[in-house]
């Protein structure tokens, strides 16, 4: 090869006799060493490389003497002027001249300390990742992009009972509840069809080795695009005693506030409840210009059935009439104790005419309760009932008087009757 085209390579190229003392070289050997042309002259492999490296040259040089075949991938260290370290690649061939002679040997080198470099530092970020994976609480799933498991850290046997090895070659789902499987699924499509696609948190309830489930939260990230991961990476974390805790602190919450709304004896709303929900449903009425009725219901001659047979027995009437209300009524309907024996209903989306037959509803099953306060006698019972329909813009006050006056009027009519707005 013509020496200036030898100069214009990147690749370092030299010539060193049988004892491995340059002879000749190119610019590259000169950069990657860091000495000039007249100190690297006549310069024997021994003065740039340690004793191991310097005996590894030797042993190659013997090699390609001995067998006259080229070593096409050798790898050693060389010390540069400066002291540093570079890590070199190459070949080293036999030379030999015209009469077939072995005079020396060639060789074609690359630095590659800073490939070295990365890769050294990349099995650091590994070793430290699999250190911090492994010892994790947490459980880290990787995924490939067919879906199935490649990795699984030892946390998913303290969590959920079973040991990685049984996980990896899975896809996972036939431990996902059913009712979770499709988020999960779709999330994973999502992730690996878009390299672009943020990390998709959610909860997800995944089966224990015992058949229980287990509540965790999951967080998917996309490496698929990362040469060094090619996966989906999920994170597990184990929140089951805690949404086991928001339950409870849920529940009794609710029970608080059903404690504060109820009234204990009928189980029904009590009248501070009620006119909080009146508020919102003449809004509600306002707003979508639909109907709303309000019953007030007084149970007849009341006051003699306690004094003649006492308030124990007075309440377990009104605690059966709450009952008898509740039975009548849609789910979009709600009763209320409005105080002593009377009590309210409200119906939204319900005209006067519909309210009307709802109150027969009441009355009519009120009737056929049977009392016994004593043994041997029954005590049937009445009620009066009022039926008022929301006029537009009315006063929730004046609204709420005129169901009352309409409930006496029934009472001054005769009582056991419904009274309403012709």
């Amino acid at each position: 090869m013509h020496p200036n085209i030898i100069e214009m390579i990147n690749d370092g190229y030299f010539e060193v006799d049988l004892a491995g003392n340059f002879t000749f070289f190119n610019a590259s050997v000169c950069r990657v060493l860091g000495y000039s042309r007249e100190e690297l002259m006549g310069m024997n492999y021994r003065n740039y490389t340690d004793t191991i490296n310097a005996k590894k040259v030797f042993q190659a040089y013997h090699q390609v003497y001995a067998t006259e075949s080229p070593i096409t991938a050798f790898n050693w260290q060389v010390k540069s002027r400066d002291g540093s370290k570079r890590h070199i690649e190459g070949s080293i061939s036999l030379l030999k001249d015209s009469s077939g002679n072995k005079t020396g040997f060639l060789g074609i080198v690359n630095d590659v300390s800073k490939r070295i470099e990365m890769e050294e530092k990349l099995r650091f970020e590994e070793k430290r990742f699999r250190n911090l994976v492994e010892h994790a609480s947490d459980i880290i799933v990787v995924v490939n992009p067919e879906g199935l498991i490649i990795y699984e850290n030892p946390a998913v046997e303290k969590v959920l009972g079973y040991h990685p090895e049984e996980r990896i070659g899975r896809q996972g789902l036939e431990i996902v509840h059913p009712d979770d499987a499709h988020f999960l699924v779709s999330s994973f499509i999502a992730l690996i069809g878009d390299a672009g696609t943020p990390p998709i948190r959610g909860e997800v309830r995944l089966r224990h080795k015992n058949g229980t489930y287990r509540t965790l939260e999951v967080v998917q990230s996309n490496l698929v695009k990362d040469d060094a991961v090619e996966a989906v990476i999920l994170n597990y974390r184990d929140i089951t005693e805690r949404k086991i805790a928001e339950e409870a602190l849920k529940k009794s919450e609710q029970r608080y506030l059903e404690l504060s709304i109820m009234d204990d004896l009928t189980q029904l709303y009590n009248s501070r409840h009620f006119y909080m929900q009146l508020q919102k449903e003449i809004e509600r009425s306002k707003r979508y210009e639909q109907p709303l009725t309000l019953l007030l219901l007084d149970l007849d001659k009341f006051k003699d059935f306690n004094d003649t047979f006492g308030h124990i027995e007075g309440d377990h009437v009104l605690a059966r009439l709450g009952l008898v209300i509740k039975r009548c009524l849609r789910d979009s309907d709600s009763a209320y104790r409005y105080g002593g024996e009377e009590f309210t209903v409200m119906l939204p989306m319900t005209t006067s005419k519909e309210g009307f037959v709802t109150a027969e509803r009441i009355k009519d099953e009120l009737s056929r309760e049977v009392f016994t306060p004593v043994p041997d006698r029954e005590i049937f019972l009445t009620m009066s009932v009022g039926v008022a329909q929301y006029r537009p813009d009315e006063d929730m006050k004046l609204f709420v008087n005129r169901a009352d006056q309409f409930m006496y009027r029934a009472k001054n009519e005769g009582r056991n009757r419904i009274c309403c707005e012709a």
